[in-house]
């Protein structure tokens, strides 16, 4: 993967939002890529992403030396459980899980052969573990990395939310993308699609928020749908 050609596009963006550290990318599992990591922290941006590999790590001053390398989720595994959270899950708010929650900063490695290209990064693992899951689905199982602070289990707590609202992320998307259509510009200046994508967001903002009032409280009256949303979840 080249970082570059996206790096000058993403600068010049965020050159024009004024605030690149207000920007947090939450992202699945497609998004575990430590190049990409490192490019944000670059562009002074944030990230909330959904981790698969299992990345090497500095092993902590306590650990004892072996020659089994030490890996993000063992010292992840270490650590005791912080408490519990209930989330809500799916696009629906009747749906919910209840997880087990632990967190730790890991001094985490390059893969080994971009070692000489990218500096080992300190980010935080947050690992939640739902209890007492359903028999008709996995249970869930998120091990989610950020480059925000997490100090507490309210902060840890914070975090899971974001990235529980994923659902609702995707269906604001397909609304740009399919509604908005907003894959299909040609422009070719980051100032003009900036524009753009602020004109479309607001459009696609007031269709999303009405399609997830309609599904909160159905038979709400039309008039009154707009106000009758909940802001939390």
């Amino acid at each position: 993967m080249s970082t570059k050609p996206a790096a000058a596009h993403l600068r010049q963006s965020f050159a024009l939002m004024g605030s690149p550290e207000r920007c947090v990318h939450v992202s699945d599992r497609e998004s575990d890529i430590y190049e990409l990591f490192c490019l944000a922290q670059d562009l002074g941006t944030r990230f909330l992403v959904r981790v698969q590999t299992n990345r090497l790590a500095k092993p902590p001053m306590e650990a004892a030396l072996t020659d089994v390398p030490h890996r993000v989720f063992a010292q992840l595994a270490a650590i005791p459980w912080a408490g519990r959270h209930q989330v809500t899950i799916g696009d629906q708010n009747e749906n919910t899980a209840l997880l087990r929650i632990k967190f730790a900063s890991v001094k985490t490695l390059p893969p080994v052969g971009k070692q000489k290209r990218y500096d080992q990064q300190t980010f935080v693992y947050i690992h939640a573990l739902e209890v007492d899951p359903p028999s008709d689905r996995e249970p869930i199982n998120w091990r989610l990395v950020t480059n925000l602070p997490v100090s507490d289990l309210a902060a840890a707590i914070g975090k899971l939310d974001w990235y529980a609202l994923r659902w609702k992320i995707e269906i604001f998307h397909k609304i740009m993308k399919s509604g908005c259509r907003a894959e299909d510009a040609r422009l070719q200046t980051a100032e003009r699609l900036v524009k753009l994508l602020a004109l479309i967001a607001v459009v696609s903002w007031r269709i999303f928020w009405i399609t997830m009032s309609a599904r909160a409280r159905p038979d709400t009256r039309p008039e009154t749908r707009d106000r009758s949303y909940p802001r939390r979840n």
